[in-house]
């Protein structure tokens, strides 16, 4: 009972509730991030050469409650995936880019990857963004049964010859000091160098933008929560854009 409850207030804390979000357009200098927070080595080859040919692409994101739009009021009309197709659209005009959203809430990363064969192989993606670690870490969940399941999941995307894009936990001071989650973001890195894999490191980005004074993730005031969410995955969906585009140079 304990967890369930401590799992409403991540996803109640991490990004505040709200419809308003929608109407949000934040300044593009606000949703900047440093770029050691988004570059990488690891390259998207199949994704490149579909936007050179401008063929079709699908990009499936796959996770939980922020990947669903729980947080953001209005199911997935604010959610990151919604925002990053826009964003990719707008940038590579003429390619047909599709980005599908599978986020399901208060899942882990077994329950996940047993999903992928339904939400995921079937729509056949050039790219797939999992974003997990969350409820792994607010359960208690093993570091190295979650170490296993991010392995497994890898390779049974591998199998399907989809690319792959990790994406770590959000950051909010307030969860952040209820929740010990330096062990699953440690491990979520560490799988993703040994399995080169990109890896978002949205904790990160997310935590440059609080301690910037960017985006401030405490002190919100009544009125204000609903646009809050809704610049915050504006601003995902543009950083994510910009390492998808890196790693497909």
């Amino acid at each position: 009972m304990m967890r369930h409850a401590l799992l409403l207030a991540v996803l109640v804390l991490a990004l505040p509730l709200g419809s308003e979000g929608a109407r949000a357009q934040p300044a593009p200098t606000q949703c900047a991030a440093p770029s050691e927070l988004l570059d990488s080595d690891v390259r998207l080859p199949e994704l490149a050469k579909r936007l050179r040919a401008r063929q079709p692409i699908t990009i499936v994101a796959i996770g939980g409650a922020s990947t669903a739009g729980t947080a953001a009021g209005d199911g997935e009309g604010n959610a990151y995936p919604r925002r990053l197709e826009e964003a990719l659209q707008r940038r590579h005009p003429g390619v047909p880019i599709t980005v599908i959203n599978k986020g399901v809430p208060r899942q882990t990363t077994d329950e996940m990857v047993a999903r992928f064969p339904s939400d995921v192989f079937a729509l056949h993606p050039t790219l797939v963004i999992w974003e997990t670690g969350t409820v792994d870490a607010v359960r208690s969940i093993d570091v190295e049964g979650f170490a296993g399941a991010l392995e497994s999941g890898i390779a049974a995307l591998r199998q399907q010859h989809a690319e792959i894009m990790l994406v770590d936990m959000q950051y909010n001071p307030k969860t952040s000091s209820l929740i010990n989650f330096e062990p699953y973001l440690d491990t979520l890195h560490r799988t993703a160098d040994l399995q080169e894999v990109y890896s978002f490191r949205r904790y990160d980005v997310m935590r440059y933008w609080s301690d910037s004074g960017r985006f401030d993730l405490v002190d919100v005031p009544n009125g204000r929560q609903a646009a809050l969410a809704g610049e915050i995955y504006r601003c995902l969906g543009e950083r994510m854009a910009d390492a998808i585009d890196h790693a497909a140079r």
